[in-house]
């Protein structure tokens, strides 16, 4: 599936695309280069043009590359966290399921990003990247298989 079709099915119909996404046969490599990578370099390239915008150019090209890497980290570190509790929770330790879960929760955030540019406008991105905990919480049953009655307890 193309990255615009998955993001455009994750925000707007995640409880059809999560059986679908749990279902694909995708492994970390193909994860990072043709979603993560892709998405999570908005944040990092916004964020750039409002330093260079304000003269810091230095300043934007350091903190573009400190929160891209970063953010790549993160998801490794966020799978690992999930697939670890899963089964606290009835779940199953599947790291490349939790990596599925961990990047395409993460959507929102990296899409909000974008307001970065404006840094004013920065927290509307924040706001955005709520909708990220609903995705985990929509996508912990299917792709991990938590049990509903704990998906909340899951999710927090």
């Amino acid at each position: 599936m193309d990255i615009v079709s998955r993001v455009k099915n994750i925000l707007v119909t995640p409880n059809t695309e999560w059986p679908v996404i749990a279902g694909e046969p995708t492994n970390t490599g193909q994860l990072y280069s043709g979603y993560i990578i892709p998405l999570a370099a908005i944040g990092p390239i916004a964020s750039f043009i409002g330093f260079a915008v304000r003269g810091a150019i230095t300043g934007g090209i350091v903190a573009a590359i400190v929160s891209f890497v970063v953010e790549l980290i993160a998801v490794f570190i966020i799978a690992l966290i999930l697939t670890k509790i899963a089964p606290m929770f009835g779940g199953r330790d599947d790291l490349g399921q939790a990596f599925k879960l961990a990047a395409y929760s993460r959507t929102p955030a990296w899409l909000g990003a974008i307001f970065g540019i404006v840094p004013i406008l920065a927290v509307v991105g924040s706001v955005i990247a709520l909708y990220g905990i609903y995705l985990l919480y929509a996508g912990a049953a299917p792709v991990l298989g938590v049990p509903k009655e704990k998906t909340v307890l899951y999710t927090v």
